[in-house]
Formats: C-alpha cells, structure tokens, sequence
C-alpha cells in the first residue's frame, strides 16, 4: 500500500488528545465535611470497573475515528494488474480549419486525408482557437465522411494546446486511449507558450498528417491604425503597416478604400522578410458609419491578407452645455480646454451663465460649474432634462456650498470643510469604486490634492470616491432615466489642484463618454477576439449584434445580458444599443496565421512522446499486455468513517446519560 499525500499522516499525532482527555482529566469528586448524613439518599454505587470498560471503549471509538481520519486524507491506494486495451484505440480524426488553412487547397487536402481514416469507432473534430465536435462518437463509415464534409473553412487561429485539452478530456470521458490523427498545415504560431499544454493523454497515440502548400512566402496587412470618430477629415491620419515573411525586399501599391471608393494610394518598399509603415493624411467620407479597407496588391499566392478592414463613423462635435455663475471664468477656462483636447474633438462646449435658461435640446450633458442658487426656471428645466434621460455633471465649489442642498439633485449640503493647515494641508482619494465606467481606468485620482470639499450628504446617491475620513468627493445619483454626478469641490483650480494634474484629462474624457452614453468601443479587432457590449452600470440595457452576413448573432436572453460577443469569422459586425447608439466593428483574422513558418520534425516528436510518457513505466516487469493501475482506498475509508462516528455518538449520548442520571 502506498500514498498519494503522506504528509497527512502527520495527524496521527492528534491521537494523544483523546487519551490526554480521557485519562488525565477525569472528574475528580472533592470530599465535603457534613455534621450528618441523616439527609442524603441511599443508592448503590456505580462499579468502578464498569465505569473503566465503558470508558475505554469511548476511547477507542475517537481514536479510530481520528487514525481513519488521517489515513483518508493521506490517499492510500494499492497496484493492481489490469489488462492493456489493445486495439480498440478510440480514433480522433481533427481537421484543422484555421484562417491558414484556406491557402490553396490546403483544407481540401485534409478533408481528403481524413476520409481514408473515417473507418472503425471515431469522432470527427474540426479546430482553430477552439475545438468543436462535428458529430458524436461513431461506428458508422457514411456518418464519419459526412462529418468530415461538413468542417467549412474558419477565420480563427489554430490552437494546439485546445487540441491536446479536448483529447485528453475525450480520453477521460471515455476511459479508452485515443488515437489522434491531426490534419494541419502545422503553423509555429500554433504552438502554446508553454510545451506542458500539449500534454497528450496516457496510452495516446499521435499521428500528424502535414498539408497545404510548402512555399511560406507571403506579404500581407497586418495593423490599421486610424480614429474611430472623425470630425475633420482634412486631418485624419491612417497609419498602416505591411509586413513579409520568407520573401525577399520588394515595392507594393498600398491602396485605401472606403464603400469601394479609392480614397488614397501609394507606393511603399517592403524590406526582406520585414515590414514598412505608410501614413495617410485625410479621409473624405460622408457622415455615419463608413466601412474601409488597406489593401495592398496581389504577389503572393494568399490573397485573403492582403487587405484588412476598418471602422470610422464622421459626426460632428456633440454640444456640452457648460453653465457657470457670472463670476467664475476660470471653470470655463479649464474644462471647455480639456473637453476639446481629451475627446479629440468629439465634444463643443456651449457656455453660459445661469442667469439664463439655455437651449438643452440635442444636449449632450450639462455641466454645471458652481452654479450656486438657480432660478426656480433653470432648475424646473434641469430636472427635466434629467428625468427624461439626460445627464449632469454638477461641481459643488465655495458659491454652492453655503447652500442647503446640491441643485437638481436635492442632495443635503452642511456646508464645505477646509484643509486644517495645522494638521493636514489637503485631502485625498483614499477610496474608490474601480468597477464604475468613469474610474475604472482612471490613474492619479489618488493624489489629486482638495483643499476644500463640499459636505454632502450621500443619502440614496452612490458614493465612487470618498477621502480617508470617509467624505464623499465623486457621487452619483438615479434621477428618472437620468444620471446626476457631483464632485465636492470646484473646477477652478482655487479649492483643489485637479484642473492642472495629469488626472483631469483621463476625468473630462471618461465623465464625457459616460454623461453623454457615447460607450467607449473598440472599431477593429481579430477573430475570437471580445466586443464591449455594455458598461458595468447599463447591464440591463438591451443590445442587438448583427453578423458579417447581416443576421442576428445573439438570442433574446443574450441581447439581454451578454456583456460581450466574440465574433467567429471576419467582416463587418454592426452593435446596435437600445439607447439608438450604433457601432460598427471591423474585424480581421489574426495576422498571425499569415505566417506559414512550419513545426519542426524534432518539436512533433517531442509531443508524439507525451502520449506514452506515463504508461511507459506502469508496464516495466510485468507480463505482456498488463500495467499497474493505482486502486484508492479513501471512498472505503469514507464509509467505515461514517460508521465509527455513528456509533461513537450513540455510544457518548448513551454513556453521558447514564453519568447524569448516576
């Protein structure tokens, strides 16, 4: 008998408790000095020597129970002799559809390939970043190749190490070894950062079937960089790069275009087996969502990387009512200058003062600077805005803090609370709500330094940031369909240093794309990779994601709370929000399937031996056809365990009643 964690003997040394308390702590009766005995009871005497037996029974109840206890968790199991399953290999057949694989009839290859193996008890598997089953297990020849013509070509990266996963998952399932037949045009990338992941299951057999074209020249292009919102197109700067691998230095029409329509084209050198950067200025486009491509022309024997999508949406800048008491100038100063630079341009700041009753119709968000008391007027129409789905940024600087309460939202002001020079010059950021869109990604808010703050009552409101002493100095608060944030202090630059630290930028741009419901998304990214759908705070906002075909990707119940999709081919994928905010996303294979550098013959052996590496030394000095298989004892031990602790709890009940009764 062996263990699998012996170091759990170790408890055996608990086995000195129970005898320490039963044999050394015995009740002791202390005699008492009585003037007569006229008064007590005559009754017989429990036997000592019963009273032992019975005792020591108990004892040796809670030893076992602790002895078993130990031994259990040590693991104990014995070898057994049990006969190899040979040939009756439970056959895998996977076909590697990755985006690589779409390069001359390297698909087509594999398909025919694994027809010849379609025979016996098997499972077709098609595979790229995931691994999915085209059909269940089979003995049937026709089900076989009917699965095999189903696998269509993918756009995902393939993935090795998924591949040994699911094997060895098969192969668990089933209590059989597999035979893996792997039919792949065996790309580097392929291949996990790590060699453990491509651990093959016990008594696997691997056999790899390399096909697809064996040149491995190949330009393509890899990155787009351009903004997601144009507002100038004058000024729109596209970054693209090109890049080769295996091809000798060579110059290349880099071409981009927009609904079909050439916008720009250029020629760029491509060094040997390097890349090249090539920069556009300019992107004449109407207005909405536009869809666009790099390309580069033809030269190689891949076409489908030779072009990779973009997204942009031309709008012009959204209005940002900025309302501000007529004696503050510096607020405007600061906040309309950081709009401006942190939005890049999304955004126009509408400034008036609040002694008048502006427009706040196609109102992005109102910002409100210190507004002090409003008129019954602008108040009435602020609620309004409110509750009928707009949102509101108020400062709560020294001309609003002598106030009663907070405008518009109502929340209870006792005034505002200056840094005690004699203890403390400033306050800070000592707590956070970093799950909230505005300070997730937000850095340095912790040494913004506030010399005086607002004290506000938090009430129903969310406090997402407050000071060591627990004073809220970011809150929000749910008016209607409407948001309302209030930061305690001014944007001024006199009650705190926020408007010239590096953190009002990252503040302006976060609080603007959260007050407006502009979410932040992505315009590109690579197959399998993930698509924001909603923020943390809109979970129950409905969102609707159509496909590159134009069909609804999600069900109901996941448009309803998926917070995000992972597209699975490439093209143009539109997200469409109940709020009416449309995005469109481009999206492209991953540029590392256009690499077609091959697995080395040495690196294939090595996983080949995974297989066997653990049955290898269960079969040494046995006869043929038989290996060692560990037998657990535990689940026994569980049982006798729960009949030892059955019986020792009737047996103290038992004894403890009949030494009270005594």
């Amino acid at each position: 008998m062996a263990f699998l964690a012996p170091w759990f003997l170790g408890g055996v040394a608990l086995l000195g408790l129970p005898v320490w308390l039963h044999l050394l702590q015995q009740h002791k009766n202390t005699p008492l000095q009585f003037p007569s005995l006229m008064f007590f009871e005559k009754r017989t005497m429990t036997s000592t020597r019963q009273r032992r037996l019975r005792y020591i029974a108990l004892l040796v109840l809670r030893l076992l129970l602790l002895l078993l206890l130990a031994i259990a968790f040590a693991q104990p199991y014995l070898d057994r002799n049990v006969p190899i399953v040979s040939g009756k290999r439970l056959k895998l057949l996977a076909i590697d559809n990755s985006f690589s694989m779409r390069r001359g009839t390297a698909l087509d290859e594999a398909k025919r390939a694994a027809l010849t193996e379609a025979t016996g008890r098997a499972q077709v598997l098609s595979f790229g970043s995931g691994v999915r089953e085209m059909g269940p297990l089979s003995d049937d020849p026709a089900a076989l190749r009917a699965a095999v013509a189903a696998i269509a070509p993918g756009d995902e990266r393939s993935s090795f190490a998924e591949l040994a996963r699911t094997a060895r998952s098969i192969a668990e399932a089933n209590r059989t070894p597999v035979e893996l037949h792997v039919y792949t045009d065996l790309q580097k990338s392929s291949l996990p950062g790590r060699f453990a992941d491509l651990q093959l299951p016990a008594d696997a057999k691997l056999v790899v079937h390399e096909v697809g074209p064996k040149e491995l020249a190949n330009f393509y292009v890899e990155s787009v960089r351009t903004p997601g919102r144009i507002f100038d197109p004058k000024t729109v700067r596209l970054q693209a790069t090109v890049a080769s691998v295996h091809t000798g230095a060579a110059t290349k029409k880099v071409s981009v275009w927009v609904d079909g329509r050439q916008i720009h084209a250029r020629d760029v050198a491509i060094p040997s087996a390097g890349r090249a950067t090539v920069e556009f200025i300019g992107l004449e486009t109407p207005y909405g969502w536009r869809r666009g491509e790099v390309r580069i022309d033809g030269g190689d024997a891949f076409a489908l990387d030779d072009a990779a999508r973009f997204a942009v949406e031309r709008s012009d800048p959204r209005r940002v009512v900025l309302l501000r008491n007529a004696r503050d100038n510096r607020s405007e100063f600061y906040y309309a200058a950081a709009l401006e630079a942190a939005a890049g341009g999304a955004f126009r700041a509408d400034v008036a003062t609040t002694e008048t009753l502006p427009n706040l119709q196609n109102a992005a968000y109102v910002v409100l600077a210190d507004p002090g008391a409003l008129s019954p007027a602008l108040e009435s129409s602020l609620r309004e805005f409110v509750r009928t789905g707009g949102n509101l940024l108020i400062a709560v600087g020294p001309g609003t803090a002598v106030g009663n309460k907070v405008p518009v939202s109502g929340l209870a002001l006792s005034g505002s609370r200056l840094a005690d020079r004699a203890k403390e010059l400033f306050a800070t950021v000592a707590q956070r709500d970093q799950t909230h869109p505005v300070i997730e990604k937000m850095t340095g808010l912790e040494t913004v330094k506030f010399y005086q703050l607002a004290q506000i009552e938090p009430g129903s409101a969310k406090v997402l940031a407050r000071t060591a002493s627990g004073q809220p100095v970011l809150l929000e608060q749910q008016e209607g369909d409407g948001r309302i944030l209030v930061l305690a202090s001014g944007l001024d630059n006199l009650g705190n240093n926020l408007p010239i630290h590096p953190a009002f930028l990252p503040f302006v741009e976060r609080t603007a794309q959260y007050l407006s419901r502009q979410e932040e998304s992505t315009q590109a990214v690579a197959v399998g990779e993930t698509i924001e759908l909603r923020a943390a705070a809109d979970r129950a906002v409905t969102v609707e994601v159509l496909d590159a075909k134009g069909n609804r990707a999600l069900s109901l119940d996941q448009a309803a709370k998926a917070t995000s999709y992972q597209p699975p081919d490439e093209g143009f994928y539109e997200v469409r929000r109940s709020s009416g905010r449309q995005t469109l996303v481009a999206v492209n294979a991953d540029r590392r399937e256009s690499d077609f550098d091959r697995v080395d013959a040495e690196t294939v052996a090595l996983w080949q031996a995974t297989g066997v590496a653990e049955a290898a030394p269960n079969t040494a000095g046995l006869p043929a056809g038989q290996k060692r298989e560990p037998w657990p004892l535990w689940p026994y031990l569980l049982f006798l365990l729960a009949a030892i602790t059955i019986a020792e709890s009737i047996y103290a009940t038992r004894y403890l009643t009949r030494e009270e009764a005594a």
